[in-house]
């Protein structure tokens, strides 16, 4: 009896670990649990790893990146030399060029890296200059902005900064951990934690982002 019931108690506690388990993956695949803080002495290593494979310096110079939605993959350069190609995922409609704020695509144009900082639920967030002055041009066009909007926008293009991302064009779009797994952000560029640590270490305010279709 008594081994019967320790049996019992065996499966019951297994049970109950698996359950925390799933639950776990459950919520880290939801973006419900806060990150930590990423190794950085390991990242460096790597990153570190990556200039000496292409015979580049470190950190390595003319920094660029060039992402293709709908081949899912983002390209770092440095200068004409490809250094590294990852995997991405975007939003759950990421055919054509994001437009306005709600309409959940991806931005399609030339940006430059405005913003960097950790984030709770999405780890490292690197943000985009989106709306461009191409963007800000549109949106007066169609109505969406009036020129005082715009303005705003030119001035911040013009002095490096982020622009104004309470338009009605939208905003806060930006490279992102998370995972590739499935398209599933609001607008953003996502990856695999390992690439978007590269990527934030590497990348520096100023940098130039590609978007193609």
């Amino acid at each position: 009896m008594r081994r019967l019931q320790r049996r019992h108690l065996g499966l019951i506690l297994s049970g109950l670990g698996l359950l925390a388990i799933a639950c776990w993956l459950i919520l880290r695949a939801l973006h419900w649990l806060p990150y930590g803080s990423p190794n950085w002495a390991d990242v460096e290593a790597r990153a570190r790893a990556l200039c000496q494979q292409h015979n580049l310096p470190y950190p390595p110079p003319h920094r660029r990146v060039v992402i293709h939605k709908r081949a899912r993959k983002l390209q770092l350069f440095s200068g004409q030399t490809l250094l590294a190609e990852y995997p991405i995922a975007l939003s759950a409609r990421p055919e054509g060029a994001k437009q306005r704020e709600g309409d959940r695509k991806v931005p399609e144009g030339h940006y430059f890296i405005c913003e960097k900082h950790p984030s709770r639920r999405f780890y490292l967030f690197l943000g985009l200059s989106y709306p461009s002055l191409a963007d800000a041009e549109r949106g007066v066009r169609q109505g969406l902005i009036d020129s005082h909007q715009a303005q705003a926008i030119r001035r911040a293009i013009q002095s490096g900064r982020c622009p104004p991302w309470n338009t009605p064009l939208g905003g806060a779009i930006g490279l992102h951990g998370g995972g590739t797994w499935r398209d599933w952000t609001l607008g953003c560029i996502a990856l695999n934690d390992a690439d978007i640590e590269i990527l934030y270490l590497l990348l520096q305010i100023g940098d130039p982002v590609s978007i193609e279709p």
